[in-house]
């Protein structure tokens, strides 16, 4: 699997034979299945008979998911571990590896919490999701600066609301259609408005498992990329949860919600950044294969300029992101700022890079016949997910 990408000294054992464990799986399941996936109706995709749950299944049983085969490492190792593996599933497919990724979410945030109780209902096995965005409110759900909308924008005026009545919390409203996994979610983490009766807009975290009395899942929708990644919108009719499920009370959940950004906004760059690389081998496989002017593509300067760019953008966002998440790994405190550096310039790079191999290809990127397509579909998501770029922009920009 060494390309001039990929190689690099100073690799332990470990980091070496988990990333081919990956390599493998993203080549020979996650590809395979991907593509198959990204040409099903959105209600197929999550069918019992679906490729995707074989692809789930073998992913657990290699022990790829890193927050329960990172523990006890030191943080230094834990995060080269992470970054190594998760570009790896983004080159295999970007839809499934996101799927995977956010999967986790619900254990993850319960074993943060250090709470055996809770980790005992939201495990490792079950496909979780993250409820944040609404119907009135995307990316500023996320905004926890306060730059981009006041604050009581995203608390009294909320789609959805957490009431405390005793020793429980009643949910209602809704959260928007982009709950990832929400169509075959197990449990959510739910980030909303947390109604204590005094006025104030407040906010906090909650674990809800989404086999409850009065959980509603809408149809998974339609979208243009990461089409294996299925998402739905989740209403909640009066749902009843004990107030133990709440992880974060309105005090920590700024704090929180931060550590959230400041950790996946570089992870999300590691994923598309496998993305974009895919794109750049198959573009520079096409242009010694594909031959014009009675020599293959890859003799005219200007495609050789074009696939040049292209390995100098994904070696400069890989560094990045790589850079950021090990900072980050031994900083004090960690900065937003550097983490939506990472976002931004990743994303922005795999879009511009699946562009270039668009041109390359040609006519051909056009048909499915080839990948090219849906690459640059799936990166195109890449700049709106997890907030889109220029609101994360703004917000880092406050902490200049």
């Amino acid at each position: 699997m060494t390309t001039a990408l990929t190689a690099e000294p100073g690799l332990s054992e470990t980091e070496r034979a988990m990333r081919e464990v990956a390599h493998t799986f993203a080549r020979d399941v996650m590809r395979p299945a991907g593509i198959a996936l990204d040409r099903l109706a959105p209600e197929v995709v999550i069918a019992a008979e679906s490729p995707l749950w074989p692809a789930i299944r073998t992913y657990r049983e290699l022990g790829l998911n890193l927050v329960d085969v990172t523990e006890g490492m030191a943080p230094v190792e834990a995060v080269r571990l992470t970054y190594l593996v998760n570009e790896e599933l983004g080159w295999g497919d970007l839809g499934l590896g996101w799927s995977m990724y956010a999967a986790m979410f619900p254990a993850a945030l319960a074993k943060a919490s250090g709470r055996r109780d809770l980790m005992e209902i939201f495990r490792f096995d079950q496909i979780g999701c993250w409820g944040i965005t609404e119907p009135d409110h995307g990316s500023d759900m996320l905004d926890f600066t306060h730059t981009v909308s006041a604050d009581e924008y995203g608390g009294r005026q909320s789609n959805c609301v957490a009431r405390r009545r005793g020793d429980t919390i009643i949910l209602s409203g809704q959260k928007s259609a982009w709950c990832s996994n929400g169509s075959i979610a197990d449990s959510m983490s739910l980030f909303c408005r947390y109604d204590d009766g005094s006025g104030a807009p407040l906010r906090a975290a909650f674990l809800v498992p989404l086999d409850l009395p009065g959980v509603r899942k809408s149809a998974p929708i339609h979208k243009l990329g990461v089409r294996p990644l299925s998402d739905s919108e989740i209403f909640f009719d009066d749902v009843e949860i004990p107030a133990s499920y709440m992880v974060c009370p309105p005090e920590a959940y700024e704090q929180a919600l931060a550590g959230i950004l400041i950790s996946a906004n570089p992870g999300m760059s590691i994923f598309v950044i496998g993305c974009a690389r895919a794109a750049y081998e198959h573009a520079l496989a096409y242009a010694k294969e594909r031959v014009q002017g009675g020599r293959p593509i890859f003799e005219h300067q200007a495609v050789r300029l074009k696939l040049f760019e292209m390995f100098r953008k994904i070696q400069a966002a890989r560094a990045l992101s790589r850079h950021v998440m090990l900072t980050h790994a031994i900083a004090p405190e960690p900065r937003l700022e550097l983490a939506v550096s990472a976002k931004v310039t990743g994303t922005q790079m795999a879009l511009e890079v699946t562009n270039a191999a668009f041109e390359i290809f040609g006519g051909n990127a056009m048909t499915r016949d080839y990948p090219v397509e849906k690459l640059l579909r799936d990166a195109r998501l890449g700049t709106i997910a997890d907030g889109t770029n220029d609101v994360l922009s703004l917000m880092a920009s406050s902490r200049l």
